[in-house]
């Protein structure tokens, strides 16, 4: 029931992490919502960009809902 959760790593990280998520019977309407990777695609790389992103997301949250399609386009392209 959180409004918000987060998954940082690289995306064959966050896809072997789906995949096995999926294995163990979660849901993939679960997995969809976590927002995977964390933040906003700014083309951040240091320590301090990243978290620039990430608080942005969070905004992002609060004053327009859950949107995150690449949740969902990585579940979707560790299947194929």
């Amino acid at each position: 029931n959180a409004r918000y959760i987060g998954m940082i790593g690289s995306k064959r990280k966050i896809r072997t992490i789906a995949e096995n998520l999926t294995r163990e019977g979660i849901d993939r309407e679960r997995i969809e919502r976590v927002h995977m990777p964390i933040g906003l695609d700014i083309g951040a790389v240091t320590p301090e960009e990243i978290a620039v992103a990430i608080v942005a997301e969070a905004i992002q949250i609060r004053r327009v809902g859950f949107k995150h399609p690449q949740s969902k386009k990585l579940f979707q392209d560790s299947r194929s």
